[in-house]
């Protein structure tokens, strides 16, 4: 990350002397600046960074079937370029041009009342080149005045410094109900005003909010799952992550097991309250060294049925105390319930909470017949000691 960064900084100085080379053959010092009062024509970008969506990844992993999974990630890393463009309004973190005249003796350049760092063997009688720092005071509350003084006087120009879009790295929880809360985690959450869900007239409630994070409170809602969109001063910003509604969920186990459903273990199992993902209780699976059980629910009187129209099976799984490989095992499947299907590995992390949401159109749950009547896990082992794993919001998705 360090050489990316300095490789970023050599290609904007890079841009700034040709910038600087295209402007003036010769630099002028302060004997040979204009002796009037300093003016500002415009304000332009010297360069631009942006991101070429075609520079994709694919990452193909096996697993121990030496069965493929090919996943292809966007590229996030952004480039450089030089743009020559006339603007009003610039962003932190960007460098730009003010193009004026009588700007050899300039003292100080301030953005909103700020003074900000400029070096003035980089500009001419005619051009100032300078970077706009992220504390720089953005937004349309601030006067959006660029100053540049000089030893002839003082010029003010209109120019917006725009506040950043929000961007969200991690959330608390991709489940909801009427009422929950979710954390939002990122940069520039502090500016979002509203956030509705998705393209409906429902908005979430903004609980508590900071630059680096945003607690809102979930509306009831009909979806089946949404994303978010965050609503703030300068535009709007819809989310990647896909937030499921359990109210309209199918459900296997919440606070409770779901209609029908009950705890059925070879090991032993519980409903906990010892820790949770949504509200306050989970179901605790134990499985005993060296015993391969199998834990999980049953629904014996109706069942499962194949026609329900679920697109996904989804749960967070808390880990134990190392990293494991649970196997997810159905009555309907091609290999009866029990601990001989291996065809569906889960990797467990230590001590947290993982999130799953596997398409059905790959699990098989209704191979052999319908209705489907036990779903759980099991576990190779364990070898070294007895383990328990808690399981929460497990819930099938339209």
């Amino acid at each position: 990350m360090k050489n990316l960064i300095n490789k970023q900084h050599r290609t904007l100085l890079l841009l700034f002397v040709l910038a600087v080379i295209g402007m003036t053959a010769c630099k002028k010092d302060g004997s040979e600046a204009g002796k009037g009062a300093p003016t500002i024509l415009r304000v332009r970008t010297i360069s631009k960074s942006y991101i070429d969506s075609k520079l994709t990844t694919t990452i193909t992993t096996y697993d121990a079937n030496g069965k493929a999974t090919s996943v292809t990630y966007p590229n996030t890393t952004p480039q450089v370029v030089a743009m020559d463009s006339t603007t009003t309004d610039g962003n932190l973190q960007n460098m730009y041009a003010i193009i004026g005249t009588n700007l050899a003796s300039v003292t100080t350049v301030s953005f909103n009342g700020v003074s900000v760092y400029f070096n003035k063997a980089l500009g001419s009688d005619s051009t100032i080149l300078i970077g706009i720092p992220k504390t720089t005071p953005a937004g349309p509350t601030q006067s959006n005045t660029l100053s540049v003084t000089t030893l002839n006087g003082k010029v003010d120009y209109k120019f917006s410094i725009l506040l950043p879009p929000p961007t969200v790295t991690d959330v608390s929880n991709y489940n909801f109900s009427n009422g929950s809360e979710i954390t939002l985690t990122g940069i520039g959450l502090a500016s979002v005003t509203d956030v509705q869900l998705g393209t409906s007239a429902s908005k979430a409630t903004i609980s508590s909010k900071s630059d680096t994070q945003l607690t809102v409170k979930m509306p009831g809602s009909t979806s089946t799952s949404t994303t978010l969109l965050l609503i703030y001063s300068g535009g709007q910003v819809a989310l990647k992550q896909v937030f499921v509604n359990l109210d309209q969920a199918y459900k296997f186990f919440t606070e409770d097991y779901g209609t029908d459903w009950s705890g059925n273990f070879w090991g032993s199992g519980e409903v906990s309250s010892a820790t949770a993902k949504s509200g306050v209780k989970s179901l605790k699976l134990t499985y005993a060294k060296g015993n391969w059980s199998a834990n999980g629910v049953a629904n014996w009187n109706v069942g499962l049925p194949s026609n329900g129209g679920f697109t996904y099976l989804s749960f967070y799984i808390k880990g134990g105390s190392q990293d494991y490989t649970l196997y997810l095992t159905g009555d309907k499947r091609a290999t009866p319930y029990g601990n001989g299907d291996q065809s569906t590995p889960i990797t467990v992390k230590a001590s947290v909470w993982n999130y799953y949401k596997l398409p059905l159109s790959s699990l098989g749950l209704w191979t052999t017949g319908s209705p489907s009547n036990t779903l759980g896990f099991w576990i190779k082992g364990p070898d070294a000691q007895d383990e328990s794993f808690y399981i929460d919001d497990w819930v099938l998705i339209k």
